[in-house]
């Protein structure tokens, strides 16, 4: 695991060191990074124990799925979103742990919250969906469990094309689309907040994952902006260190400075395979190749553009059978992928792919609808789903479904806006899910 230090579009910023406790061994971190990075800067990947006792890393790499759950200073935390500032020791969770009760404090007075549209995410769909509001006088309050406000914008380095009719951010990196997406005025943003239920008579119960306070949010109309988890296929070997997803690649890349390998196989030759691997090249890392089990490339030809103009190859028909891990099951050292067709590997096609050290599993993201489906039972026909919440796309898609939900929440507030613009916001809606239609079939 490397640092990046220089990054062609991104600046690296200079920060103030410290020491935390691994395990009985000192380490030195960046303060304002999380653990994740301060652990796999120095070599340690294996976070957990499964209960065959197999390593275990990064799983999911943005604080949804809790893989990465070690004790910090005595209290679990999810180390991919826990800064190592202030935390002096970190460790395993032993076997059979359970943590200490905590006294419940019934004298302290409760927070609660009233508003009209409580919004679940500050990605873009959720702040297209504030935006709208805004515009029209409609209190609203967004909660997102990120220190940030951005979702997925905040990984992305490309520039974005969009359909939108103000073309505000075409040409855009997805970083700086992040920082314009809320304007300048932050109110009613809660960050660092993860909502946990939602109750009877439409109320959140949030918790600030930072202070540990819990308070509470009353609002008339729910709109969940919540994103996507990764699709992890099953290999043998898929669960070592070594093997992640596009989500754990990006987020510590991009965000956290941390190369997770200098020699990386990519499966899936789709949008984001494509980005990640450009991405990793971007940041010093060697993509060997792309696999890809359909017998044609998926994706943007915009997107695959740009691995060709570095010459990674990309081998269609193949699939993914095996990781190769290394003699104590902290990393990997290869992968066998075989000929495939209908998603079967062809008995007799198996290679291997050696002399890599990371494999970023790119198939795919799984819509994170577990508070949508909440809130339906809840608000009824007062709760909305917004990009990928409900359907995986682009994030074109994730703003203008966000601007027609905000729409939706007004005619059933009985807010007055235009029903023309409504219109025109689910055509271009509409407009966004086609795929590009390539013009010639073959080049010249």
């Amino acid at each position: 695991m490397l640092k990046v230090d220089k990054h062609p579009i991104l600046e690296v910023p200079k920060t103030e060191q410290v020491v935390i406790n691994y395990e009985g061994k000192e380490i030195k971190a960046e303060k304002g990074f999380t653990i994740a990075a301060a652990l796999h800067q120095a070599g340690y990947p294996v976070h957990s124990h499964s209960l065959d006792n197999r390593n275990r890393s990064l799983e999911c790499g943005i604080g949804k799925c809790g893989a990465c759950e070690m004790l910090v200073d005595g209290v679990i935390r999810r180390i991919c979103i826990t800064k190592v500032d202030n935390v002096k020791e970190v460790c395993e969770i032993p076997k059979n742990y359970s943590p200490s009760e905590v006294p419940i404090k019934t004298n302290e007075p409760v927070k609660v919250y009233k508003t009209n549209v409580v919004i679940i995410g500050a990605g873009p769909a959720g702040l297209a969906a504030r935006e709208t509001l805004n515009i029209h006088g409609v209190d609203n309050i967004v909660v997102d469990n990120n220190a940030k406000i951005g979702g997925q914008f905040l990984m992305q380095t490309h520039q974005f094309f969009f359909f939108e009719k103000e073309k505000k951010f075409g040409g855009m990196r997805g970083f700086d689309i992040a920082k314009t997406l809320a304007g300048d005025d932050h109110s009613g943003i809660f960050l660092n907040s993860t909502v946990w239920d939602i109750l009877e008579g439409k109320r959140l119960a949030v918790k600030n994952i930072e202070t540990e306070e819990i308070y509470y949010i009353d609002a008339d109309a729910l709109i969940v902006a919540t994103g996507a988890v990764p699709f992890m296929p099953t290999f043998e070997n898929d669960d070592v260190p070594g093997v992640y997803t596009a989500a754990v690649v990006q987020k510590m890349m991009n965000n956290e400075f941390t190369l997770l390998g200098k020699n990386v196989l990519t499966v899936g030759a789709g949008n984001i395979g494509y980005l990640t691997s450009y991405q990793l090249m971007q940041a010093g890392a060697n993509v060997k190749a792309i696999i890809e089990a359909q017998d044609k490339e998926g994706g943007f030809p915009v997107q695959a553009n740009r691995v060709r103009r570095l010459g990674i190859p990309i081998m269609t028909s193949h699939i993914l059978l095996k990781a190769i891990p290394n003699a104590d099951y902290t990393g990997i050292t290869g992968a066998v992928v075989a000929e495939c067709k209908n998603f079967q590997a062809i008995p007799g096609t198996e290679k291997v792919i050696d002399g890599i050290d990371a494999i970023n599993i790119c198939t795919g993201l799984v819509p994170d609808d577990q508070l949508l489906i909440k809130g339906n039972e809840v608000f009824g026909r007062l709760c909305y789903g917004v990009g990928d919440a409900i359907r995986i796309g682009e994030g074109t898609s994730a703003v203008l479904r966000g601007k027609q939900a905000a729409f939706e929440v007004l005619e059933a507030l009985g807010k007055r806006y235009s029903y023309n613009q409504y219109l025109e916001i689910s055509k271009e809606y509409i407009d966004s899910q086609q795929h590009p239609v390539k013009v010639l079939e073959k080049p010249y």
